[in-house]
């Protein structure tokens, strides 16, 4: 009885370490349970990455649309700034100031630098057409306003609406008060100021208010 006792925990010693030996693999339920996290993941990751691209990208926008906002209403403001009074003979040969205001248009002579080594006086005349502010201009002649042939710029694309507005009084002893008007009608005098209104892709710009000097009368 001992002898088969003792040959029986022999053969139970043997057959332990195959019995409860462990897989070294990996079974089908983790393999799932890990690519589904992997899948996750890259979810995460790809979600994460596409917000910041889509940040970057607006942050690009919005530098390039402030910058061009800038740079647009810096060109205007210099050449309204350096506006000239100067007049010209009509058809009865009265004098009158070289100048057009209305609430979509406005005409002045100002300086211009056009290319390397040209610049002068030009005619210069800022309107809306086709969603676009444009800059038309040609030399400026005192003896003949409309000569020589005009030119055309785009100073901004993408414009909504815009509205001029002049301030000052119209003649030179006006018993109005100043006040701000949507034509400017004299023929003797520039307005003291221009502001200009302008909404761009929907979004309204700040006004752009430039004082406009007095030349010699």
């Amino acid at each position: 009885m001992a002898k088969g006792g003792g040959e029986n925990r022999r053969d139970f010693a043997k057959a332990k370490p195959g019995g409860f030996r462990r897989q070294t693999g990996f079974t089908l339920l983790e393999l799932v349970i890990a690519i589904t996290l992997m899948g996750l993941v890259l979810v995460v990751l790809y979600s994460g990455l596409r917000l910041g691209l889509n940040s970057w990208d607006r942050g690009e926008q919005q530098a390039e649309a402030s910058n061009r906002q800038r740079l647009a209403l810096e060109f205007l403001r210099r050449q309204l700034a350096q506006s000239m009074t100067v007049y010209r003979a009509n058809e009865k040969n009265e004098r009158t100031v070289v100048f057009t205001g209305q609430p979509n248009l406005i005409e002045f002579v100002a300086p211009m630098r056009i290319e390397a080594g040209q610049s002068g006086l030009y005619r210069l005349r800022l309107e809306l057409a086709n969603s676009q502010l444009q800059i038309r201009f040609r030399p400026y002649s005192p003896h003949d306003p409309i000569t020589g042939n005009e030119r055309e710029l785009v100073v901004l694309d993408g414009v909504s609406a815009l509205e001029w507005a002049y301030f000052g009084p119209e003649r030179d002893y006006d018993p109005e008060p100043p006040r701000w008007r949507s034509d400017w009608a004299s023929s003797e005098r520039r307005p003291q100021l221009v502001r200009l209104n302008l909404t761009v892709q929907g979004e309204p710009w700040p006004d752009l208010v430039v004082a406009l000097v007095e030349g010699p009368r």
